[in-house]
């Protein structure tokens, strides 16, 4: 069993009480870079932390959609038209949704009976694979329809949309 104390000072001695634990079960602190460099070097390097859950807001939530994907396999890219029936429970002028490798050229947001708003921008968080549509105008509480015409590439990641052999 290893044994480590939680100050800078103490965390470098380990103390020994049995046979040591597998190489990957040992975690070395040091605020020194040079020692980080040969850690790594030698594949003891700390991992990424991982990003916490977090849930999309609840301000507007999708009640049923249509996608329709048309692929291009020789540019290895695609086209996409989203419409979906929506919920908007809060007054809000932006809609936050889950968004990876694709770029959106345009969307706009019907209310039921009423005009249609188009989307004034859309800012991407990529490390959280998100996108924030913003509207010129509040979209009121009630349900309408959502339109997303989008573009992006067949990658070869295994992730999203992808091609394969």
């Amino acid at each position: 069993m290893w044994l480590a104390a939680a100050t800078p000072s103490l965390a470098r001695r380990l103390l020994f009480l049995g046979p040591p634990p597998p190489p990957l079960l040992l975690l070395l602190f040091s605020r020194s870079s040079r020692r980080r460099r040969r850690l790594h070097s030698l594949g003891l390097a700390a991992m990424p932390e991982k990003r916490p859950f977090e849930r999309l807001p609840a301000d507007v939530s999708p009640i049923n959609y249509s996608l329709c994907l048309k692929p291009d396999l020789l540019d290895f890219t695609f086209e996409g038209k989203l419409e979906a029936a929506a919920q908007v429970r809060q007054a809000t002028n932006q809609i936050v949704m889950n968004c990876a490798d694709i770029d959106i050229i345009t969307a706009s947001y019907a209310p039921e009976g009423d005009e249609e708003i188009h989307a004034t921008g859309f800012n991407y968080q990529n490390e959280d694979e998100k996108v924030t549509l913003s509207f010129p105008s509040t979209l009121q509480t009630g349900t309408g329809t959502l339109k997303i015409d989008f573009v992006g590439e067949l990658n070869d990641k295994m992730k999203g949309f992808y091609r394969s052999y």
